[in-house]
């Protein structure tokens, strides 16, 4: 209990930027036909070093990149509406933006999604590994399982896993690339010795030979050990199967909810989950997507929530909505409320159902309804307002939903990531709820994720830590 005049330390939060490596903008479709905006030149190396710069400026913990493979084919069985809708097409490879990136800034993080089902987990061990040593202990893996069918067949694979069935597969995933990044290499096996000649110490370099039910290797990981040896775990997955995954693996979760009270059920569980692990529940940070509209006046705001709407792709919105339900709204009328009848095909992603139900409670929707949704900003909130109104909303999730923090999608850059970082972030470090800058400056991104300066590595209780070459067997 508080003494007598003492105040509780303000809760402080951290702000993530959500971004694709490719021409549209991740969360927005049809924001290109904005003369204003910037998302035709994503495939520069100019529009990523502008990105990482900004990004640092307003000491964002990291930027956060999507990635998929295939396409959303469902909607009027074709693809045609997410091309001319312009979402998530054209994409470039993550992974090789990153380089660039971290030459012109100093602190900021870099996150990537990297799929088990389909990149090998020797290679995703080499990629991530390499990149955490070009940035200097920078580098975070957002864990997906994949869910799509067009995404298995690009790489000729027949059929997925049953839903939980890939989170068993993950499992075994996890356990190869801890001990590739934990156990392969001890520490201080970089030698450089020239009397008598070892450069490196073949006695400190192990090989992990692994034999599961999923997946199997024999090898010595090819990349010495990194600043953080395992990148920061990211990880986003709202049914039972990823809650218990996140709340086993995941450091910073990223969530998407329509309400407060979904958020709150969301975070209790994940933190019960870790807990039940044996981990500190508060070591797992959740950012909320949200996509605010900052002004600097309220009408200033409005006019750029209306603007947007004028150009968003209702087309697209629902071919992005079909390839997420595996639904083709194609078949509904766009002006009238729609059901989902009989049972919902098993590759769902059962989240996103979960949250439209608590989205249509309130009202009946149309498919044009979840067309606009879906095109601007998903399920995600979308405060409107100044700086001042938009961190009183944002804080309400905060202390009410339990989370650390926002993961941001732009609606239009430029101008998105310049209101945020002209307009929010001062107003929150006004407040004392933002750093005034990186805890560690030029430090790995788990030193600032965790506020833990001189802690690269994973948390003792994290169970990638039993993988560690000098853990007690």
């Amino acid at each position: 209990s508080n003494m007598a005049g003492e105040t509780t330390p303000k809760r402080q939060i951290q702000l993530n930027f959500f971004e694709t490596s490719c021409t549209g903008t991740v969360n927005a479709i049809g924001q290109w036909k904005d003369p204003q905006d910037n998302s035709r030149t994503k495939d520069t190396l100019e529009y990523y070093l502008w990105l990482a710069q900004i990004a640092e400026r307003g000491k964002i913990s990291s930027i956060f990149f999507a990635d998929s493979y295939g396409g959303h084919e469902i909607y009027n069985k074709s693809r045609a509406a997410q091309y001319m809708g312009g979402s998530h097409v054209a994409k470039l490879e993550p992974t090789t933006v990153i380089s660039a990136m971290a030459v012109v800034t100093k602190s900021v993080g870099f996150g990537i999604t990297g799929s088990t089902s389909y990149i090998p987990p020797y290679m995703l061990a080499r990629t991530w590994a390499s990149l955490d040593h070009l940035t200097k202990g920078r580098m975070a893996w957002n864990v997906v399982t994949s869910f799509s069918e067009s995404s298995a067949r690009v790489f000729g694979m027949d059929n997925l896993l049953a839903h939980d069935e890939r989170y068993a597969a993950a499992e075994e995933y996890m356990e190869i690339v801890y001990s590739l990044w934990e156990k392969s290499w001890e520490d201080g096996a970089q030698k450089w010795q020239v009397n008598p000649e070892m450069a490196y110490d073949p006695a400190r370099v192990h090989e992990i030979k692994y034999n599961g039910k999923y997946l199997k290797m024999t090898g010595v990981q090819q990349t010495h050990p990194s600043p953080q040896r395992t990148p920061i775990i990211f990880q986003a997955g709202a049914s039972k199967a990823g809650i218990a995954f996140g709340g086993k693996h995941a450091e910073a979760i990223f969530c998407s909810h329509a309400t407060i009270a979904e958020t709150k059920k969301y975070t209790t569980a994940v933190r019960a989950a870790a807990a039940a692990e044996g981990r500190d529940p508060r070591s797992i940070k959740f950012f909320l997507g949200t996509m605010p509209f900052i002004g600097r006046t309220v009408e200033e705001a409005q006019a750029k929530f209306e603007k947007a709407k004028e150009y968003c792709s209702i087309e697209g919105g629902l071919a992005r909505f079909s390839g997420f339900v595996n639904v083709d709204m194609g078949v509904f009328p766009k002006d009238e409320p729609f059901r989902f009848e009989g049972e919902l095909k098993e590759n769902t992603i059962q989240g996103v159902i979960n949250s439209m139900k608590s989205v249509s409670d309130v009202t009946e929707l149309t498919p044009r309804d979840v067309g606009e949704m879906l095109a601007l900003g998903g399920l995600a909130p979308r405060p409107i307002g100044t700086a001042e109104m938009v961190a009183d909303e944002l804080m309400k999730w905060v202390e009410d939903g339990d989370i650390d923090g926002f993961n941001l999608s732009p609606c239009s850059n430029p101008q998105s990531w310049e209101d945020v970082v002209d307009l929010l972030v001062p107003e929150l470090q006004k407040r004392g709820v933002y750093w005034e800058d990186y805890p560690v400056v030029g430090g790995t991104l788990r030193e600032n994720l965790s506020c833990n300066p001189g802690q690269p590595h994973l948390a003792d209780d994290h169970p990638g830590s039993k993988f560690k070459w000098n853990a007690q067997q």
